[in-house]
């Protein structure tokens, strides 16, 4: 059975404005959860392989060839979970989704180029099915990984086709 985070906790997170968490119930159960928070992404903190793994990162993560920033604004899954009776059904992705629809749609007011998860051995072929990668390979036998979701080409690609 998975287990969800106590309802105190998440309201402790509410009230001091650290994560926002969204509950989907039905008559009977929580369905699931998620926890959203703003992020950054400090490319001087990450361990590239070399220096080329972290010009390659940035090449492909900002067009503009100066790429003098360090820092790029982020939202964070803090937490995501669906419980057991109902997964594999869809309803992770649906979630992810929808996290990603947040964060293009908040551009228009505050600035989102990425969003991040620290995701746990379990959940990294989830992460990787919708696209996500790996900051780098350093946390490769760490208990969760860090992995991002550039939203600039799924952006580029809704302006192109706005149908899809």
């Amino acid at each position: 059975m998975c287990r969800f985070q106590k309802v105190s906790d998440v309201c402790e997170y509410a009230k001091e404005n650290l994560a926002t968490t969204f509950v989907i119930e039905n008559a009977d159960i929580t369905v699931a959860y998620y926890s959203i928070f703003n992020d950054s992404v400090n490319t001087q903190q990450i361990d590239f392989a070399s220096k080329s793994a972290g010009l390659r990162f940035l090449k492909n993560l900002v067009s503009h060839p100066k790429r003098h920033l360090t820092n790029y604004p982020a939202i964070k899954i803090g937490r995501l979970a669906v419980t057991n009776a109902i997964q594999r059904s869809g309803l992770g992705k649906i979630i992810v989704n929808s996290i990603i629809d947040y964060a293009i749609g908040v551009n228009e007011e505050c600035a989102c180029k990425i969003i991040t998860v620290d995701a746990y051995a379990q959940s990294l072929e989830f992460y990787e099915k919708l696209g996500f990668k790996y900051f780098s390979d350093s946390d490769i036998n760490n208990d969760t990984r860090q992995m991002y979701l550039n939203l600039t080409p799924i952006i580029t690609a809704s302006i192109e086709n706005p149908e899809v």
